[in-house]
């Protein structure tokens, strides 16, 4: 179940680009709630506390209380519009959500057991993320924060595909996702860059090692076995 985040909001008095940019002057945030079978609502919520929210990973996946005056009405975030170059918000889309509602979102991956996994701990790779979020499709009341992810039991050079993520009861994959996806890596213990990078090297020395045999060998007609005959 999603955390439960209080969002304070009053009913935007205006419309337009000039009250959104007054509202913004006034350190407010231009805020429009739209579905659950009613009309749109124009809304304002303070910049400060909305940013405050923003910051914490699972509001983006939660089931949020808008609070508008005396009414109470349970959302979830839509759109997010910053500034293109200052710490600004510009706007933001709620969608309202009942409990009985299958809605589809994209919610964080959380992976534990790095510091366990045998190709970490033992042959020091290095945990890579392929992914940090997945689409599901739940109910309103069933909601995750995020979704858990054990890399405990990985060796060198072994992965977990997005088929083995274990979902939580009563949340599957989103409709968007393809049966061909579910192959696809969530998270990989590689070898580390300057391992793989002498690896490499070696196998170039080696290769230029076997040409270089080879080159001598058709110098003097004689075999690499040949020339190195004691007989």
């Amino acid at each position: 179940m999603s955390a439960n985040f209080i969002v304070e909001a009053e009913v935007r008095a205006g419309s337009g680009t000039a009250a959104s940019r007054r509202s913004r002057r006034n350190g407010q945030v231009p805020v429009v709630v739209y579905g659950g079978g009613e009309d749109e609502q124009y809304l304002l919520v303070d910049h400060n506390k909305i940013m405050m929210q923003l910051a914490v990973e699972s509001f983006h996946s939660a089931l949020v209380q808008l609070h508008v005056g005396d009414d109470l009405q349970r959302a979830i975030l839509r759109d997010v519009q910053m500034h293109p170059f200052k710490q600004q918000v510009m706007h933001l889309d709620f969608q309202r959500v009942s409990r009985k509602d299958t809605i589809t979102m994209t919610v964080p991956l959380h992976f534990s057991g790095e510091e366990e996994a045998p190709g970490v701990k033992l042959e020091f790779g290095i945990l890579a993320h392929s992914m940090t979020s997945i689409d599901v499709s739940c109910l309103g009341s069933d909601l995750p924060e995020y979704v858990s992810v054990d890399v405990s039991g990985l060796e060198m050079g072994e992965s977990v595909s997005l088929g083995e993520v274990v979902l939580p009861e009563g949340v599957s994959l989103a409709s968007s996702v393809q049966e061909s996806d579910l192959e696809l890596p969530v998270a990989s213990v590689l070898a580390p860059r300057i391992q793989a990078a002498e690896e490499e090297e070696v196998e170039e020395l080696e290769g230029e090692d076997g040409e270089a045999v080879e080159g001598e060998a058709a110098e003097t007609g004689e075999t690499p076995e040949e020339g190195g005959s004691n007989e």
